[in-house]
């Protein structure tokens, strides 16, 4: 019979899921309970916010949801990330994390409605930030048209220089 308490935390996370943004699952065996906070820290500093569950919980939760396809990658100890705003700072604090800490990986992720594995999260991870992506997407766009400005400048100078010469060399001959 269940607990009112897991009947709550149950809703919670569905409620969290639904909510929409990105979710990744996890593993974290043998981390210690120092590290993990440090990890929860740096989650909750890209925006992101870090919660372990019972895996059968989860289950629960996502059953009827667009995530549920996660429930097969729910396998040993699992975390599970919400994040709302940039989900590739979250799979980069994820994959930074785990260079200095072997037990942590990301196992799957729903991002973006699509669900991801982890060798397509690591991929993820390294892509450029958001920030850096979408200054070089405004810097392709912006190319073509400061390239005719340049362009059609340098066509009205030389009428310009071309009209003051005329004009020069007018004075001269009335002098």
């Amino acid at each position: 019979m269940p607990t009112p308490e897991k009947e709550a935390l149950v809703a919670q996370l569905r409620q969290d899921i639904e909510d929409g943004g990105s979710i990744y699952l996890t593993e974290f065996s043998r981390l210690t309970v120092e590290d993990m906070n440090k990890l929860r820290g740096k989650i909750l500093a890209v925006g992101a916010r870090l919660q372990v569950a019972k895996n059968r919980l989860l289950k629960l939760a996502l059953q009827g949801t667009a995530a549920e396809a996660l429930s097969e990658y729910l396998t040993g100890p699992t975390a599970i990330t919400f994040c709302k705003d940039d989900p590739i700072a979250v799979a980069k604090t994820f994959a930074e994390f785990a260079r200095q800490h072997e037990e942590v990986a990301i196992k799957a992720g729903l991002v973006e409605g699509k669900v991801i594995d982890r060798q397509q999260a690591e991929k993820l991870a390294s892509l450029p930030p958001r920030d850096q992506l979408l200054a070089e997407l405004l810097a392709q766009l912006v190319g073509p048209a400061s390239g005719l400005v340049r362009v059609l400048s340098a066509a009205l100078s030389d009428v310009v220089f071309t009209l003051q010469g005329i004009a020069d060399k007018r004075q001269e001959a009335e002098a």
